[in-house]
């Protein structure tokens, strides 16, 4: 079919208004935050998954590529096109809260839901998800975070997006409906993730390879009643590391984290309008009134300098169902940091946080108005020290180019249950904005900046540094969120392994139109490996 045709039949199934074809909005849909490689030639914005299964059938007979999209926030090139002749299936409008039931305890959501709308659906039923999002989930989807590794919010005790979903519903590429865990059984709840062999994993981390996520259902947890917050500044990295690594390991923590000394400049200011707002929601937050008014004046009155200048910094969430056991895990964990040579500092960073953790997307640009590329890797807590010191060393080979165009970058650790560690290089730069960027932050927020101007060297330098971090991740064996595009998963794959995930993606995409370049699954890997 050329694409006269195709479109007249999709308008036929999913409506005129759902297909775009405007060149400006097609850039738009084909850009991530990072970068964009070629403009799609046609996106489409179904409102159901029948539409989307309708759809998908009608691309499967056409020679287009289908690349589905989330919230948009990707940086690893999880949704850019690599061809024109390319389909995006936009699912941000399958965005509904399908059932909540607190008498099984679990919620079952469209897969285009924001980590923010169940949040906010689910608190005034002293409710939640274990892992309950990430830093842009006001924007980022369920979809997306079970596709590319979702973090944050929960993680410390109760890992990932996809170590909590229990089923989904997926359409592969001939636009066929696939449901994994319980639901899959007839008459039956999806209260259970793992009868026989677990479909569900299969689906999860895929960066939207083996098919569409249309449909998910998480268990249900009840809002601890005490949450306590700490903090805590170390001199070098060393020490920094190893309380991080010793907390995590503790299992005391929903979320802990170490951030470097450039990444002040990011934190929450406390002194403005929106920090006001953040210390009024803290005030809120809390069990009682009088602990309320106590944490909420401490913080008025730290602002945004609560860290030593060149300090690391180590911050933590604690919760528990009484004051009594809360106190007391707090004690563990002030006495696990200062092991370390920890020291106690306002713990305004935590607090702020998570008395809204799903603020409006400014972040897509950093605290200087600059643009930035993150890349992550998970690796056991004994490497997590010599990782480190290997970024630094990367950075500091490129110091002299870095500082001649202006990028710098910062680091994140976060502690992943108690079994693993994350380590997040974060490059960034001034650089023009994009029109995701433009779309995404607030007119208020931008309106503070005088957007840079174009700075084609300092991008393709990020482009260089970024090749070689993936590279060194690669080499250790690392594993990382957000493959995307960017990270050859195929490449360095067990042979065996990935000649059983090929008889997979043959299976359930058997011409590799389905996100085609994701995990390292080109067109010439696809052609090279048949030939075998």
């Amino acid at each position: 079919m050329n694409s006269e045709e195709v479109i007249s039949q999709l308008c036929d199934v999913i409506g005129t208004d759902s297909v775009i074809t405007d060149n400006k909005e097609r850039e738009y849909f084909s850009m991530d935050v990072f970068d964009i490689d070629e403009v799609a030639d046609l996106v489409i914005q179904p409102s159901s998954k029948d539409q989307i299964s309708d759809a998908l059938k009608i691309l499967s007979k056409s020679d287009y590529e289908i690349i589905p999209r989330g919230g948009g926030m990707s940086y690893t090139g999880g949704y850019t096109p690599s061809t024109k002749r390319s389909a995006i299936i936009d699912t941000s409008l399958l965005n509904q809260i399908i059932e909540i039931n607190p008498d099984d305890m679990y919620i079952t959501v469209e897969a285009g839901c924001t980590w923010k709308k169940i949040y906010e659906a689910l608190k005034p039923m002293g409710l939640r998800l274990p892992f309950f999002g990430t830093n842009s989930g006001s924007m980022a989807t369920v979809g997306g975070g079970l596709s590319n590794g979702a973090l944050f919010f929960g993680t410390g005790k109760y890992g990932s997006a996809a170590d909590n979903v229990l089923g989904m519903e997926i359409i592969i590429a001939d636009g066929t409906l696939i449901k994994t865990g319980q639901n899959a059984f007839a008459d039956a709840k999806p209260h259970h993730r793992t009868y026989g062999p677990d479909t569900t994993g299969l689906f999860c981390h895929d960066a939207g390879s083996l098919g569409i996520k249309v449909q998910a259902t998480f268990p249900l947890i009840y809002w601890p009643k005490c949450l306590g917050y700490l903090s805590f500044a170390y001199k070098s990295l060393d020490d920094a590391v190893a309380a991080l690594s010793s907390i995590s390991k503790s299992g005391l923590t929903e979320e802990c984290y170490v951030l470097d000394p450039s990444s002040a400049g990011n934190l929450t200011d406390v002194s403005n309008v929106d920090g006001a707002k953040s210390v009024i929601k803290v005030l809120k937050e809390q069990s009682s009134l009088i602990e309320g008014f106590k944490e909420a004046f401490k913080m008025a009155f730290t602002g945004r300098d609560v860290i030593p200048e060149d300090a690391y910094s180590l911050h933590m969430v604690i919760s528990n169902h009484s004051q009594d056991a809360l106190r007391y895990d707090l004690k563990e964990a002030t006495l696990i940091a200062r092991k370390d040579n920890g020291e106690s500092i306002p713990n305004t960073v935590p607090k702020a946080t998570r008395a809204d953790p799903f603020p409006p997307m400014n972040g897509i640009l950093g605290h200087a108005g600059e643009r930035w590329a993150a890349l992550n890797a998970k690796v056991p807590h004994s490497d997590a020290l010599k990782v480190n010191q290997e970024i630094i060393r990367l950075m500091d080979r490129y110091k002299d180019r870095m500082e001649a165009c202006g990028v710098w970058y910062t680091l994140l650790n976060i502690g992943i249950q108690q079994h693993s560690y994350s380590i997040e290089p974060v490059l960034r730069w001034l650089d023009e904005w994009t029109e995701l960027h433009k779309r995404t932050a607030e007119s208020s927020f931008l309106s503070g900046f005088e957007e840079p101007k174009p700075n084609i060297e300092a991008r393709e330098l990020v482009y260089e540094i970024r090749e070689e971090i993936i590279g060194y991740f690669a080499s250790i064996g690392a594993a990382s969120n957000q493959i995307g595009r960017a990270y050859d998963y195929m490449g360095y794959l067990y042979k065996p392994s990935k000649d059983l995930l090929m008889n997979i993606k043959s299976n359930v995409d058997p011409k590799n139109k389905m996100n085609t370049g994701a995990l390292g699954i080109s067109e010439d890997f696809w052609n090279d490996h048949k030939k075998i």
